[in-house]
């Protein structure tokens, strides 16, 4: 059989839903240490349980489940999207500009896919989301992050998201609310990051 090495690409990957920091978890859970496990985002594990009106809903639309959508998303949920964008201020949105996925992990890989070339860089928070990391580092990219303190309320520290954007930058990260923080930004953090 065989040997593979695994890719060169993977040296910038960590994503500990497994790995080290669970692998201690397990350990010390073994040992009766009780353990709050956060690193999947399951609901379900902590009992959290879909409505009822959604289970219902589902089991009626089955049927018209079974094939596939439209590329782009699902129209009503796309619509949805597109009506919540003009109540936000976003006027300049349309349904065709929305995408749907199954899933942050599909689209955020897809958007990092699509959008970095060997060597661009992305600024990305820290704390962050290990996702964002992994998805650019995969595309060729390579993950700058910049600065959210928990002093300042976790709000991105705007020098420094400045002070790293280079020739290479191709784009900002901004997570609103953010993941794993829960900071919600002020409006007057956008305008000010341009």
């Amino acid at each position: 059989m065989r040997d593979f090495e695994k890719s060169g690409k993977l040296e910038g990957v960590s994503y500990d839903v497994r790995g080290p920091v669970v692998e201690e978890a397990d350990r010390m859970q073994e040992e009766g240490v009780s353990i709050l496990k956060l690193n999947t985002g399951n609901p379900a594990t902590f009992g959290f349980e879909a409505p009822n009106e959604v289970v219902r809903d589902l089991i009626m639309n089955v049927r018209s489940s079974e094939g596939y959508s439209d590329s782009k998303g699902i129209f009503s949920a796309r619509k949805a999207i597109e009506q919540y964008c003009q109540l936000r201020d976003f006027p300049d949105v349309t349904i065709n500009d929305i995408y749907t996925g199954n899933g942050v992990s599909e689209l955020i890989t897809m958007s990092m896919q699509g959008l970095c070339d060997n060597g661009d860089e992305i600024l990305v928070p820290t704390p962050d989301y290990p996702l964002w990391t992994a998805a650019i580092s995969l595309a060729g990219g390579k993950p700058v992050h910049y600065i959210c303190d928990e002093a300042s309320e976790w709000n991105p520290d705007l020098a420094d998201i400045r002070s790293k954007i280079t020739s290479k930058t191709k784009a900002i990260v901004m997570i609103n609310p953010n993941n794993p923080t829960g900071a919600v930004y002020p409006k007057k953090t956008f305008g000010k990051s341009r």
